[in-house]
C-alpha cells in the first residue's frame, strides 16, 4: 500500500553518519571539545522529530478530512489511526522522560532545576559512569531494557491495530531491536550494550532523541499505510469485471443450480444487481428488458436457477453497479451441466464378495472424488487409487449381506445420494488336489507318476488367483485289494522312500491318497482325495 519498510530520508542518514562518526571517535579518547559536536547533532536530530511531527500531523489531517467526506468507508482506519497516535505519543512521552532522567542523574539536578534545559547546557556530557548504572545496570537489567521491551511492544501494538498479514514487513527495519551486535573487541553484545555501555551522557541523550525521530517515522508510516487502505478498499472501474461463482457445475436433476455473482474486487458497501436468462452465449445492457432481475446484497449477487433437463445448461446477463459517473453494466456468462444421481458400485469380479480374502470393488460417479462420501456397510476398505478399493470380509459375514452406499458432498451443507450395492458374503470354496499340475483319479503309468513327484491345489472356475500349498497328505498303498501301507507326509513333494515305493510298484497297484490339507490367505482347507491305480 503506502509506506515501505520505513524508508529514511538523505538528512536523516547524514545525521546517523555523524553519530557514527562521533562515537568512533569517543573511542579514540578525543579531547572534550569533540563532544560538544554532539550537541549539533543532537540539535539536528530535534529539528527532524519537529518536520517528522508536523508531516504526522498533516496525515492525521487528511484523515479528518475523508471522515467528514465518506464517513462510513472511512471511520473504521480512522479509529485505528488513533489507536495508532495514542500508541506513538506514549512512546515518545516515554523517551522524553529517559531523556530528563538521564540529565537528572548526570547533573544531579531535580526536576526543576531541569526546566529549560537542553544537551548544551548539561556539565557531565563526557560520564560514562552514570549513564552504564543508570541504563544497564549490575545484571544488566536497567532501564535499557525496559526501553527495548517497550519499544517491541510499541510494535507488536501497532501490527494488532493495523490486523492486515502485509503491513508487519512495512516495520521490518524500523526500531530494529534485534541484530548481530559487537563490541570494538568483536565479542558479541545486546541492543542495551551496543547503545548504552561505556557511552558519555552526550552520545546517550543523543541516541535516546534518534528514537524519538524512530518513534514518529514509524508513526508515519503506519498511518501512511492505513490511509492508502481507504483506496485500496474501493473499486477500480478503470479495471473491472463480473466473475461467475457456482457452488458447482455438476447438478443433479431435481436440485437448484447455485452461484454468486460478483464483482472481481468486491465492495460490501455496494447492493449491485443483475439480469440474466438461460440458454444465453451472450447478454449486454441493451438486452435488460428480456432478462430476469436479481437483487444483490454487500457486493454479492447469489443466483439460483432450478433444474429440469439433463445436459449442458448455459446462461449470460449482466451486473449492474452505481458510480459517481452513473451505472455501469458487466457482462458475464457460464455453463453448467445436470446430471442423473448415480453412482457404479462394482465388485469387480461379480456382485459377491469372499470372506477372507481381498475383494477388489470400484467407484465411479459424475462428482469429484473428494466430493464422495461413501458407507462401506461395517467392512475395512483399503484405497488403491483411481477410484479403485479392496475389502476384506470377516468369515462372521458368510452367509450374510452387506450394503455399500454413495452419496455426494453438494458443498452447501447438503449430500445427494448417489445410490447402493448389495453383495452376498460367501466363504473361498475348495481347491481340488492333483498329481503334479493335472493328474486326477484314474489309471495312470509309473513314468507318469514318477515325472510329478508332487501334489498341487488348484481353484477351477474362481475368479479370484490364489496360491495354495499343499500341507500334508496320508497315502495308502493297495496290492492285489490289500492295504500294504499306509503313512502321512508333510509338504507337497513325494519323499524319496515314496518314489521307490511307485519305481517298484507292480500293475494293477494302487495309491491312495487321502487327508489331503492346503494352506493359503483364505485360511486351511481338506481337500477331495486321489486314487490312481497303475496300468
Amino acid at each position: 500500500m503506502g509506506a515501505t519498510n520505513c524508508p529514511e530520508t538523505p538528512r536523516q542518514r547524514m545525521i546517523s553518519m555523524m553519530y557514527l562518526v562521533l562515537t568512533a571517535m569517543l573511542a579514540l579518547n578525543v579531547s572534550k571539545d569533540i563532544l560538544d559536536a554532539f550537541i549539533v547533532v543532537n540539535e539536528t536530530m530535534e529539528i527532524t522529530n519537529v518536520n517528522f511531527a508536523t508531516k504526522v500531523d498533516q496525515s492525521y489531517a487528511m484523515f479528518e478530512l475523508q471522515l467528514q467526506n465518506e464517513q462510513t468507508k472511512v471511520k473504521p482506519y480512522y479509529d485505528k489511526a488513533m489507536q495508532v497516535k495514542k500508541a506513538s505519543d506514549e512512546m515518545v512521552k516515554y523517551l522524553e522522560t529517559t531523556k530528563k532522567e538521564l540529565f537528572m542523574k548526570v547533573d544531579g539536578l531535580t526536576e526543576a532545576e531541569m526546566k529549560g534545559k537542553t544537551l548544551k547546557d548539561m556539565d557531565a556530557k563526557d560520564n560514562y559512569d552514570v549513564p552504564t548504572e543508570y541504563f544497564i545496570g549490575q545484571t544488566g537489567s536497567g532501564k535499557a531494557k525496559e526501553m527495548k521491551n517497550k519499544i517491541e511492544g510499541y510494535k507488536k501494538n501497532l501490527i494488532g491495530v493495523v490486523n492486515d498479514k502485509a503491513f508487519p514487513k512495512i516495520l521490518e527495519k524500523a526500531l530494529v531491536t534485534e541484530g548481530d551486535y559487537k563490541n570494538a573487541s568483536g565479542e558479541k553484545e545486546t541492543w542495551e550494550q551496543h547503545n548504552f555501555e561505556r557511552l558519555v551522557a552526550a552520545a546517550c541523550y543523543t541516541i535516546l532523541n534518534k528514537l524519538i525521530g524512530e518513534v514518529k517515522n514509524t508513526e508515519y508510516a503506519t498511518v501512511s499505510y492505513l490511509y492508502s487502505a481507504i483506496d485500496a478498499g474501493s473499486f477500480k472501474f478503470d479495471n473491472v469485471g463480473a466473475r461467475v461463482i457456482p457452488n458447482s457445475r455438476v447438478v443433479f436433476s431435481g436440485d437448484s443450480y447455485e452461484a454468486d455473482i460478483i464483482v472481481a474486487a468486491i465492495d460490501s458497501r455496494q447492493n449491485p444487481s443483475i439480469y440474466w436468462g438461460a440458454g444465453r452465449d451472450t447478454a449486454t445492457e441493451a438486452d435488460i428488458d428480456k432478462l430476469t432481475l436479481v437483487e444483490g446484497e454487500a457486493g454479492i449477487v447469489h443466483l439460483k436457477i432450478p433444474t429440469g433437463g439433463i445436459g449442458d445448461q448455459r446462461y449470460a446477463g449482466v451486473i449492474k453497479l452505481k458510480t459517481a459517473e452513473g451505472d455501469k453494466f458487466y457482462s458475464f456468462k457460464d455453463a453448467y451441466t445436470v446430471t442423473k444421481p448415480s453412482a457404479a458400485i462394482a465388485a469387480e469380479k461379480m456382485n459377491v464378495f469372499y470372506a477372507g480374502i481381498p475383494n477388489p470393488v470400484g467407484i465411479a460417479a459424475p462428482v469429484a472424488p473428494e466430493k464422495l462420501r461413501i458407507s462401506w456397510g461395517g467392512l475395512s476398505p483399503k484405497q488403491l487409487g483411481g477410484g479403485k478399493y479392496e475389502v476384506t470380509p470377516d468369515k462372521s459375514l458368510i452367509g450374510k449381506r452387506v450394503t455399500i452406499s454413495v452419496s455426494a458432498d453438494l458443498g452447501t451443507g447438503k449430500t445427494q445420494n448417489m445410490g447402493s450395492q448389495e453383495f452376498r458374503v460367501k466363504g473361498v470354496p475348495n481347491p481340488i488336489a492333483y498329481i503334479g499340475s493335472n493328474i486326477g483319479s484314474g489309471k495312470v503309468s509309473k513314468g507318469q507318476l514318477m515325472s510329478n513327484p508332487f501334489l498341487t491345489a488348484k481353484m477351477e472356475n474362481f475368479d479370484f488367483s490364489l496360491a495354495w500349498k499343499i500341507t500334508k497328505y496320508k497315502l495308502a498303498v493297495v496290492k492285489n485289494g490289500r492295504e500294504v501301507s499306509s503313512r502321512t507326509y508333510t509338504g507337497a513333494q513325494f519323499p524319496s522312500e515314496l518314489q521307490n515305493t511307485i519305481r517298484s510298484a507292480t500293475s494293477g497297484t494302487s495309491f491312495e491318497f487321502t487327508e489331503i490339507t492346503a494352506q493359503s490367505i483364505a485360511g486351511v482347507k481338506n481337500l477331495g482325495g486321489i486314487t490312481v491305480r497303475i496300468k
